[in-house]
Formats: structure tokens, sequence, C-alpha cells
């Protein structure tokens, strides 16, 4: 079957298998085939590395990995495709198939599957996340750094353009810094609608990210990091001194204008216009 395209295959599968798109799991199968080497590319793949594969779908970008990766365990939450997957690849030594929801994932106990196959170094993750899980999966990835390297990730193009904004631009959030915050960031591949089965309503990109060893600039409290960034997006009409005055933040009026001028930032600029930087500096100089 994988002389036939990848559109011929979906269709073969759906009748062999009595598989139904579920739209309520984001299901859109990349059929491109250029696009899914591209992904295979981006990741730099050897025999050492293991990959964690987010939503496998009907296994297309899972048996492109299993080429050129040592072990692939691909996390699938659907079980008649977790079962289907179990089957066609039944043969494949170095594919794991799991049924789970990838943001109940026990990262540690997935790991362990790869050590005892010897395979101790950090995975590298990649996915086509589902348009409506994708930010609080990103968060859950980098909640769970320490388990992986590198991520090759197919999101919503708008999101992508989100997630490597710079300061002061229309697309600049706490999803742009929270993310920088942990990784390098770049848009590696556009990925048109037609490239999907079904066809979603928006074009897609491939980011590729690789994990920092340090933040940008320094940080000494990455709860209040966040705490802040937070803060100084969640009223972008206000003035920052009046979004971080209203954040909940337990500051007084008062020691929000000290910490202010001790990081001679004017309070009246916007949120959206601090740099990653000044977002440290403030983060570091809170009490």
């Amino acid at each position: 079957m994988k002389e036939f395209s990848l559109d011929t295959r979906i269709k073969v599968l759906m009748n062999k298998y009595n598989f139904n798109f579920r739209k309520s799991l984001g299901q859109n199968f990349l059929i491109d085939d250029k696009i899914l080497k591209g992904i295979v590319a981006a990741a730099n793949l050897s025999k050492d590395d293991k990959v964690l594969e987010i939503g496998p779908g009907m296994g297309f970008l899972t048996e492109l990995l299993a080429a050129d990766a040592g072990l692939v365990t691909a996390i699938e939450v659907d079980p008649k495709l977790s079962k289907m997957l179990k089957e066609i690849y039944a043969e494949d030594e170095n594919i794991i198939i799991n049924n789970a929801d990838a943001l109940k994932l026990d990262f540690q106990e997935a790991a362990a599957q790869g050590e005892a196959r010897g395979f101790k170094e950090p995975f590298k993750i990649v996915a086509n996340l589902p348009y409506y899980i994708t930010t609080p999966l990103l968060f859950y990835f980098l909640e769970n750094r320490q388990y992986w390297s590198e991520m090759v990730l197919m999101v919503q193009k708008e999101v992508a353009q989100r997630i490597v904004a710079d300061a002061a631009t229309k697309d600049y959030g706490v999803l742009s810094l929270m993310v920088q915050y942990d990784a390098d960031c770049e848009i590696v591949l556009p990925v048109p609608s037609e490239c999907f089965r079904p066809r979603p309503s928006v074009d897609s990109a491939v980011l590729h990210l690789i994990k920092r060893t340090e933040p940008p600039f320094a940080v000494k409290d990455r709860k209040m990091f966040r705490t802040l960034v937070k803060a100084g997006f969640g009223q972008r009409r206000k003035t920052l001194y009046n979004a971080l005055a209203n954040s909940g933040m337990e500051k007084s009026k008062e020691e929000i204008a000290q910490l202010l001028a001790n990081c001679n930032i004017d309070g009246k600029r916007r949120g959206e216009t601090l740099s990653f930087e000044e977002y440290a500096m403030l983060s570091n100089n809170i009490e």
C-alpha cells in the first residue's frame, strides 16, 4: 500500500478499519509527501535518537521517522487509530504505539521505555499539534523540558508567527516570551491547508525549537517571570503601570511605581513594547 498516494492510503485505511475523522480531536492528516520529508529533515535524526511523536494519525510520518531514528514512541489519543497503528506496525521493532492523552503523558514512563531499549538521551519531539490544544501542549512540553532536546512542531500559521515574534510587533505576546525563554525558535516550512485531509480552514507552519541551556537573559525565578509576563500582556490597552497594578500581584501601586523606577522603565509604556531583557529585569528586581 506504500506505493499509493497518501490520499489514497487514507481512503484504503478508512475502509479497512471502518474509521471516520473525529473533528473533536482535531484530526487533520498531512498528505503532502514533501512536507512530511521536510519535517523529518528538520529533526536531523540519527539511529542514536529516540523520537516522541504526538498525534501520529495514520502513521505516514511515523514510518519516515522510524526509518531514520533509532526508536519512535508515538502517542495517539484515539483508541481506534491506536489499535490500527499497532496492527500496521506490529513487526516494526523500533516503533512503540501508546494510546494516551498527550496532555496527561507521563514523560518519565515514556523515557523509561526508551531507556529499556538502550536510548538514554532526551527525546526529539515531533508533532502535528491539534489546533484546539496547541498552547496547553506547548506549555506542558516546556514544563517537562528535561525530557527533550529539540522539537519539530506543526502548528497553525498564526501561532507559529506568535511564537517567533519580536518585541513591539503585533504577534508578540506571552507565548512568544515563554517559548523563547526555553528554546531557540525558527519557522522552517509553510504548510498550506490543501496539504491536509480533511482540509482545515487555516494554513499551518512547521517550527524547529532547540532547547536552550540558559534563557536569553538571567532570570532568578521562572514562576515570577511568567507572572510578570502574563500581567504585562493581560490588559493590552492599559499602560504597563496600570496592567501590573491591577494584575493581582499583591503589590501596592507605590511598590509597582518603585519597581518600574528601579528598572528605569516608563510605566506609561504598553506591556507589548518591553523586551525579554526588560521583563527579566523586572522579575529579578521584585522583592
